[in-house]
C-alpha cells in the first residue's frame, strides 16, 4: 500500500471520534480491572497489562505511519532546497 494513503487511512483512525472513544474506553475498562482486582488475582492484572499495551501498541503503529509521511516530505523539501 502507498505510504501516504497509508497514512492518510492512519489519521483519519487517530482522529475520528468513535475511534478516539472506543480506545479511552478499552483503556478504562482495563485500569478498573487492573484496580479492582484481588491481590490475589495475578492473571486478571497481567491481562488487563497486556490488553493496555496492546492498545498502545495500536496507536503507535497508527502514528508512525503519519509521521513516515511527515519526515517523508521534510526530506523531499530539504532535497528540493539543496538542489
Amino acid at each position: 500500500m502507498d505510504i501516504e494513503i497509508r497514512a492518510a487511512r492512519s489519521r483519519a483512525l487517530l482522529d475520528h471520534e468513535h475511534f478516539i472513544e472506543t480506545m479511552k474506553d478499552l483503556r478504562e475498562r482495563q485500569k478498573d480491572i487492573f484496580a479492582d482486582s484481588a491481590a490475589s488475582d495475578v492473571e486478571a492484572r497481567e491481562e488487563a497489562h497486556a490488553i493496555i499495551r496492546a492498545l498502545n501498541a495500536i496507536e503507535v503503529s497508527l502514528k508512525a505511519d503519519v509521521d513516515a509521511v511527515t519526515i517523508l516530505k521534510k526530506r523531499k523539501e530539504q532535497h528540493r532546497g539543496n538542489d
